[in-house]
C-alpha cells in the first residue's frame, strides 16, 4: 500500500513539472522576455484634432478656410501608426506626450553648424532628458504646418497654393472644381547617439509639393471618383457625411508616411 502511495506522489510531481507557464492578464505568457537591448525611439505627434476645408476660389475674395469638429481621431491614429511601424522594425516606441515632453522642446532640437550636427542652443537640458533620463536613441516628431499643395499656372505665370489644415483642399475656376486630399505634414527624425538629423531621408514627406487630386466636378455634377464623393448641398457648410469620403485618402497617407519614417529609422538609427 505504501509503495502504491509513493508511486502516485511521484507521478503527480512529474506532471506538475510539465505544466506550461500560465498566461498573464495581458494575454501573453509570463515566460515572454522583452529584449532589453532594443533601441528606443520616442515619438511626438503635433497635429490639430479636427479636419479643415481650405478653398481657393476664382478670386481671392472667394477664398476661405473652415475647420469642422468631426471626430476623425487623426492625432491618435497617427500615434498608433507611427508606434506600430517602429515596433515592427524592432524598436521600443515611446510616446513622448505621456512623458511630459512638448513639441516646442523637440522641434529644432538638432542643428547643423558648419557641417557638424550639434544640439541647438538652449536645448541642452531637453537633450539630456531625452538621451539620458529616457534613454532614447532617436526622436520622431510629426508637425502640421503650412505646406505647398498645388502649383497653379496661367498666362501670368505660376502660383504656389498652400494649405495648413488637413482634410480637404478645393480649387475652383469659373464652373469647374478640383478636390484634393490635404496632407500638410512635416516629419523629423533626430538621432541622439550620435547626434544627427535624418530629415534629408524624408524628402517624400517634407519635400512633396503636390497633394492628391481625388475628385473633380463641373458645377455640382461630380465626375466618377474612387472615394464615393457626392457634391455637398451647401459648399460653405458641409455635413459630416458629405465630408467623410476625404478621410480614407488621409488615412492612407498617414499609413504610408509612418511606414517611411520606420524604414528610415531602421536604416539610419
Amino acid at each position: 500500500m505504501l509503495r502504491r502511495f509513493l508511486f502516485l506522489i511521484t507521478v503527480m510531481i512529474l506532471m506538475i513539472g510539465c505544466v506550461q507557464p500560465i498566461p498573464s492578464a495581458g494575454g501573453g505568457s509570463s515566460s515572454v522576455v522583452i529584449n532589453p537591448t532594443a533601441k528606443k525611439v520616442g515619438y511626438l505627434i503635433n497635429v490639430q484634432p479636427y479636419p479643415t476645408h481650405t478653398h481657393i476660389g476664382t478670386t481671392s475674395l472667394t477664398n476661405f478656410t473652415k475647420q469642422y469638429p468631426f471626430a476623425w481621431g487623426i492625432p491618435s491614429y497617427m500615434e498608433q501608426q507611427v508606434a506600430k511601424r517602429l515596433s515592427e522594425r524592432g524598436f521600443r516606441a515611446i510616446n513622448l506626450r505621456k512623458e511630459g515632453v512638448t513639441p516646442r522642446e523637440v522641434n529644432g532640437l538638432i542643428k547643423n553648424i558648419q557641417g557638424r550636427w550639434v544640439v541647438a542652443h538652449g536645448k541642452a537640458e531637453v537633450y539630456q532628458n531625452l538621451a539620458n533620463r529616457l534613454g532614447l536613441d532617436a526622436v520622431v516628431i510629426v508637425n502640421q504646418s503650412s505646406k505647398p499643395a498645388i502649383k497653379d499656372c496661367g498666362m501670368l505665370g505660376c502660383e504656389e497654393i498652400k494649405t495648413s489644415g488637413y482634410g480637404l483642399l478645393t480649387q475652383s475656376f469659373v464652373n469647374s472644381n478640383k478636390f484634393y486630399s490635404a496632407t500638410p505634414f512635416f516629419a523629423h527624425i533626430y538621432t541622439l547617439k550620435p547626434i544627427a538629423s535624418l530629415d534629408a531621408s524624408l524628402a517624400k514627406i517634407n519635400g512633396d509639393k503636390s497633394m492628391t487630386l481625388v475628385a473633380t466636378s463641373v458645377g455640382s455634377k461630380v465626375n466618377p471618383n474612387k472615394i464615393g464623393f457626392i457634391y455637398p448641398k451647401n459648399f460653405n457648410r458641409w455635413t459630416e457625411q458629405e465630408f467623410k469620403p476625404f478621410r480614407a485618402p488621409l488615412l492612407r497617407y498617414i499609413e504610408n508616411m509612418s511606414q517611411l519614417i520606420a524604414e528610415v529609422a531602421a536604416e539610419k538609427v
